[in-house]
This record gives structure tokens, sequence and C-alpha cells, in this order.
């Protein structure tokens, strides 16, 4: 405008929410207060609070015409969830409504809600993200407090938050001090056993937020921590798969592992924790070696509780700590539980494919004693994917190797001359003396009767010539290194 006293007038309007103000948002502000205090301007606020819960409250009460004592905890659910934003919390109310979460009783004459229900709503995504929003904002503590629990994932136990209590890296004055003002604030929630993130938004904000050396480094430290409460070093040191192989008689069935239910946990956990750090962020042989040991213990756990998923994934990190160091002096033994841990999972889980990869590498670094496990479980594998002609052949050669007299033509002389010989030298033997003999079965001996089971099964699918000669062969086996389970199996 042209007239001077129109030029004089100016009205600037700004919004800004008070609890995310950035240091240049504050210098204007300051500017702002000096201004009006000055008296060359006048300045207006307009103060507009989140709603509280007793806001909230009035609003549920009014809405459903219920007394307060019926309204409460949903009242407390919806202002959580909504962190007290009118335009979220009339958003909430009105899906509860739409999806009949709320809806009106001809039996109660009110309207009527499932209190459990209301109790498992998940956090909106909008509520999520200004959650997100604030997180650079909150205290050190509490920042640090979110940090190790978004090493977990969405959810972590209490009691093993409790233990992380004496952690060197925990919040100063311990997580319980930061866990209350993180719950009114709406990023966590608590029951009785978990500590879970509201969203999981909110816990991939957290985690992504840690630089990629520092998270390696925490995942780290929490590992070492949580495997200092447990024998893990000891145990991973002097761990035998042989409980495992037992389920299906392929050892004597001897286990060393630690009886603590507890320490179960705590394998797993930190186990768990030094996979997410990463074999790639280990240069130490011997830190490399430690950790794939600790592997084999998680997983030996998991597949003797019948997770065999889970097992798998052990066994699979397992073997990849060892990547630059497989089938050495010092680690053959271990590559070769890894290796026929992971086989066995995989044959738990049905999953033949991948089997071959595991069996070879054992086929390819061991002795012919040593690789019996991994061809049971290839000669399975073989099976089940319907190539029994190949099974058989395998299975036939690798009992040749073991001095199994099986004829290479299948004729009806062959046979009928295998089956006497067999009735021969059964007839030497009594009852008794069979049953003295299964005490002094060894490894080797049942590992091999679970290879003729398996060598068995492809034989009977196709009805091959080869079962009755591989069936006399077999127990003139057992009749000369002791009869087990296996050999009737």
């Amino acid at each position: 405008s042209e007239c001077p006293e129109e030029r004089q007038r100016l009205i600037f309007v700004g919004m800004y929410r008070d609890n995310e103000v950035s240091s240049d948002l504050m210098l204007f502000i300051t500017n702002l207060m000096n201004l009006e205090g000055g008296g060359s301007a006048n300045v207006t606020g307009v103060e507009l609070s989140t709603l509280s819960l007793d806001d909230v409250t009035e609003m549920v009460m009014s809405e459903l015409r219920l007394p307060r004592r019926l309204v409460s905890k949903l009242a407390d659910v919806v202002h959580k969830r909504t962190l007290g934003h009118a335009l979220f919390v009339v958003q909430l109310l009105n899906s509860l409504v739409s999806d009949l979460t709320i809806s009106y009783s001809p039996l109660l004459h009110r309207f009527y809600w499932d209190q459990d229900k209301i109790c498992t709503l998940k956090t909106a995504d909008n509520v999520a993200s200004l959650l997100i929003a604030n997180l650079a904002l909150l205290p050190a503590g509490e920042r640090q407090c979110l940090r190790i629990i978004s090493c977990f994932g969405i959810q972590v136990q209490s009691d093993l938050l409790e233990l992380l209590e004496d952690f060197k890296l925990a919040p100063q004055g311990g997580f319980k001090s930061c866990l209350h003002d993180l719950v009114n604030q709406g990023i966590i929630e608590v029951d009785s056993t978990l500590i879970v993130f509201a969203h999981d938004l909110i816990q991939e904000q957290v985690y992504e937020g840690i630089p990629l050396k520092e998270r390696r480094q925490l995942h780290c430290d929490i590992a070492t921590f949580l495997s200092s409460r447990t024998s893990l070093d000891f145990n991973s040191a002097n761990e035998r798969i042989d409980t495992v192989m037992s389920q299906l008689g392929l050892s004597d069935g001897t286990d060393s592992g630690d009886s603590s239910i507890d320490t179960s946990s705590l394998i797993s956990t930190a186990t768990s924790q030094i996979n997410n750090a990463g074999p790639e962020f280990f240069s130490d042989k011997a830190q490399l070696i430690r950790f794939a040991s600790w592997n084999l213990l998680a997983g030996k756990d998991a597949a003797e509780k019948s997770s065999f998923k889970a097992a798998l994934h052990f066994y699979k990190n397992g073997v990849a700590f060892l990547a630059n160091h497989l089938w050495l002096k010092d680690t053959s033994e271990l590559c070769l539980k890894l290796h026929e841990g992971a086989t066995f999972s995989l044959s738990a889980l049905g999953e033949n494919g991948p089997i071959p990869t595991y069996a070879n590498a054992i086929l390819n670094n061991v002795n012919l004693d040593d690789s019996l496990v991994a061809e049971y479980y290839l000669i399975g594998s073989l099976t089940a994917s319907g190539k029994c002609k190949e099974a058989i052949a395998r299975g036939l050669a690798v009992l040749r190797r073991l001095n199994f007299d099986i004829a290479a033509t299948p004729n009806p002389m062959a046979i009928m001359q295998a089956i006497q010989q067999a009735e021969k030298e059964s007839s030497m033997y009594n009852f008794s003396q069979l049953s003295e003999d299964q005490k002094r079965v060894d490894t080797k001996t049942r590992n091999v009767m679970k290879l003729v089971e398996a060598t068995s099964a492809s034989c009977y699918l196709v009805a091959s010539p080869f079962l009755p000669l591989l069936n006399a062969a077999a127990v003139r086996y057992s009749l000369q290194n002791g009869v087990c389970e296996e050999s009737i199996s």
C-alpha cells in the first residue's frame, strides 16, 4: 500500500509444538518475547494443550452415557494410544464403534466392550510417527534405555531387562527409572512379563538410529554380559551334539549339556545377540571359533526342544562365523558338528533341498567313519526327493566300503545264498547273548545300521531286489558288531 499508516500494520501467525522446540525456533521465540517486552508489538499467545486423561474420560463418559467407574479403563487405553491429541482420540473412538469393538448391549441396556480386547489395541501409524519425531528430545537415559531394548526386537522379557541392570551401558539410575516415563509417553508398554514397543515403527527408528558400528558393539557387549551369567563358554568348548543325534539313534545317547532352565534361555539370547553383531565385526580367529561354539550349543538346545527352525538358524550362523576357517585342524570337529546339526534340522523340517550342501561339505573333509551321519541324511533326502535309485546306489556303495558283503547282481541264487548264510550265523546265538551284545554297541555300529535303514527304505519304495540282500548283510553285521534297536528297525 502507498499509505504509510497501512504499511505500519503487520499480522504474523505462527504455530509450534512446545515439546519439539529446536534451537532455531527457540531463538525466534526469544526475539519475539523481547519484542513484546519492549512494547513495540502486541503479541497474543494461545496455548492449546493435549487432552488430559480426565478430559478423555469426560469425553467417553459423555459419548457413551456411562459413569466414570465403567469407562476409566477404556479412557486410559484411549489416552495412551492417542497421546491425548483430540483428533486422534475422535478417530480411535469412531473406529472402535465402527468395527463393533464398542457396541450397544440390549442385555445390559448400555454400551459394552471387551476390556481385554481393548488393551491389545495397537498404536496407530500417525501416533507412532508423532512419537518418533519426539525421540530425539528424550533425556539421554531414556534414549539409552530404548536403544538397549531395541536390540532385542519389538519386545524383551522383563526378567532379562532386570538382569541387565548391572550392565555397564545401562542408563544411569537403571532401567526402572526410565520405564515409567516411557510408558506415560506411550512409547513402550509394560506388563508382568514383557516390555513392548508401542509400535514397530518406533523400534525400527530407535534401532536404525544407532550407527552401524556402535550397534554391533552394543550387541556384542550385551552378548558378552549375558554369557558371563552362564557357563556358555565352558560348555561350548566341551559340548557334543550326541544328545540331539540320539533322538534318531545316531549316537550313544549321552548328554553333557547344562541342565539349568534359566541358563538355556540366556544361552539362546546371548547367541542371538552375537549373531546380530555378525561375524564380519570380528577379526580374531579365537573369537570367531568361540562364537561358532556358542551357536552349536544354542542350536543343540533348540533342537532338543523340537524348535528345528531356530536350531537351523543357529547352526547356519555357526558355520558363517567359521567361513574363513572351515575344516582346519583346530576347527574340523566343530565344523563337523555344525554341519551335522544343520542336516539334522533340515531333515526334521522336511527341507531336503539344502541337505546335500551341508552333507557334501562333511563328505569332502572327513573320513568314512565320521561321514556316516551325513550319508544317512543325504540318502534320506534323495529318497524324500523321489530319487530312490540314486539313494540305493549311494547307500550300497558306502556299505560295501564298510565291508558289507552285498552281491553286485541281485539274482535269485545270490539272494538265497545270502539268506542261508545269515540264518547259519544267527543260529549260533541265543537270546541272552544277543541282549548282552546290545550293551556294548558303539556309535559307529548304530550309525551304520541307520544307514542300512535309510537304504532299505528306498529299496522298499521301488521294490528293489537288493532289499533281501541288504537285510541279510545287515543281520550278519549286527551279529558281528552287536545287536541294537537300530538293527531291528
